[in-house]
Formats: structure tokens, C-alpha cells, sequence
């Protein structure tokens, strides 16, 4: 009933754990495991192979190319898309999923709870979505319907975000999404120039999908001047206090111990 779909560029480290656990964890809850891979020229696909996964070359990577091809060559009625770095929690994830699509073929997709703001919106919800761009799917760890995509395929030439304006537009076609109470583990440490890349990419789609203008200039710069003059110089001085909290703490720690050895 379920198809895996991890998208992964040499990622063979992150890919090796999350294959480890899966094939560990979850023997028998799934039907197929496919790697989507960007020309890595790591041990990825040779480690997928030792773990009997199917590769699908994707060149000219987007998210939303990637996960069209992954969904594409799936096999099973739902796909569950993962990052090389997500990891299902828990031995009914896929249990409950399915339990949670059981009676109805009209949900398009399922988010998985990944915080205590989202649990909160998603208990005031009903477990339902109701603000799509803005709440709807990450794929880093979500299902898809592959009826629903059938239908509507995610967008190739956004830079990122192709989950929340796919969410949007599945919503708005009757579909429905859910938040589903099993979460995920996601684990990454990325370079200053990956996350300067990765904010450059999101805000870039973000004021695209809700048709927001972006400040000028000069607003630009006169907000950089402020956060490396006052906001970081009040970032440093917390840092300082707390600093010297912790050295009061180990010299009381020295006091207290030192009495206990002499008594």
C-alpha cells in the first residue's frame, strides 16, 4: 500500500542510518523503497543497493522534479516522500497512517506532527489543515495520494515551498489534508553557505506564493547595520550574563562539593 521515496545527493552517511532503521524498524509495513538520486558521487547508490532499494536518476534537480519522478515510478496506491535526513518515529507510523486513510479517498496527503504548535493548531483543527500555504505538507516527511497527484503534479521551477502550493491547490480542488498524530526525527548540520542558500531559496518562493513585495534597498541595508550594531551587541551581552551565571554556578559547585569532601 505504500511506497518510500527518499531524495538523496551525496547524502551516503544520512542515507546509510535512515535505510538501517527502516529496513530494521519496519520490515513488512511497506512495498518498496526508492531512492531518488542527483548524480551523487558519494557511496549512495551503492548503499542503496545493499539495501535492495530501486534508483531513479534525476537530473536538473528541483524538489518538485524530484518528488514528481519518485511518485512517478512508485508502485503503491501512497508514497511516503522523505528527506535523506528524516526518520519515522515509532512501530505503527505506518499502521496508523493507513488506518487514518482507511475510510476515506479523499485526502490527498498527510502531514506528519512535528511540533507542539502544530499538535496545538492541529487538535484546535480536528486534525484537518485548513491554512494550506501556510500549514500544508513538508516533504521532508509526508504521504501522498498517488490518485491526488495524478491530478496535480507538484511545481518544477519553484525553488522551494513546492509542498505548501501543492497543498494549496489539492485543497482547492476538494481534496482534503491531515495532521496526523506519529511524527519524525530530522536531523542536519549545514554549512553558513548552505543555510545562507537554503534562506535565499525559501524567501525567494515564499514572496512568489503569497504575492508579498520585498523591502527595497535601502531598507535593505539600513536593517543589516541594525542587527550587527544593536542587535548582536545585545545578543553578546546576554551571552556574557548567562556566562557568568554558569561561572557562579561552578564556583558554588566547588563550595558545596569541597564540604561534602570534608565532612
Amino acid at each position: 500500500m505504500i511506497s518510500i521515496v527518499i531524495r538523496n545527493k551525496n547524502e551516503a552517511r544520512a542515507l546509510e542510518n535512515i535505510l538501517s532503521i527502516i529496513t530494521n524498524v519496519y520490515s513488512g509495513d511497506y512495498d518498496e523503497i526508492i531512492i531518488v538520486d542527483n548524480n551523487s558521487t558519494d557511496d549512495s547508490v551503492q548503499i542503496a543497493s545493499r539495501y535492495k532499494c530501486r534508483v531513479v536518476t534525476i537530473e536538473n534537480f528541483s524538489y518538485g522534479r524530484a518528488t514528481n519522478v519518485g511518485i512517478e515510478a512508485a508502485v503503491s496506491k501512497y508514497v511516503l516522500l522523505l528527506s535523506s535526513h528524516a526518520i519515522p518515529i515509532g512501530k505503527s507510523f505506518f499502521r496508523n497512517t493507513l488506518e487514518a486513510l482507511e475510510h476515506n479517498e479523499n485526502i490527498a496527503g498527510i502531514r506528519y506532527i512535528n511540533s507542539i504548535e502544530n499538535y496545538k493548531r492541529a487538535v484546535e483543527n480536528n486534525f484537518k489543515i485548513v491554512e494550506p500555504l501556510k500549514y500544508g505538507l513538508m516533504t521532508g516527511c509526508a504521504l501522498v495520494s498517488k490518485a491526488a497527484w495524478d491530478q496535480f503534479k507538484f511545481d518544477e521551477e519553484l525553488l522551494f515551498s513546492e509542498d505548501k502550493e501543492w497543498s494549496e491547490r489539492v485543497v482547492n480542488n476538494g481534496f482534503q489534508l491531515l495532521d496526523l498524530n506519529e511524527t519524525f526525527f530530522y536531523f542536519i548540520k549545514r554549512s553558513e553557505k548552505s543555510n545562507a542558500l537554503r534562506y535565499k531559496n525559501e524567501t525567494i518562493s515564499e514572496y512568489l506564493l503569497h504575492k508579498k513585495k520585498f523591502p527595497g534597498l535601502v531598507t535593505i541595508i539600513l536593517s543589516f547595520i541594525k542587527k550587527i550594531t544593536i542587535v548582536n551587541t545585545k545578543r553578546y551581552w546576554k551571552l556574557v550574563s548567562y556566562d557568568f551565571l554558569i561561572l557562579k554556578a561552578k564556583i558554588e559547585i566547588r563550595k558545596e562539593l569541597k564540604k561534602k569532601v570534608s565532612n
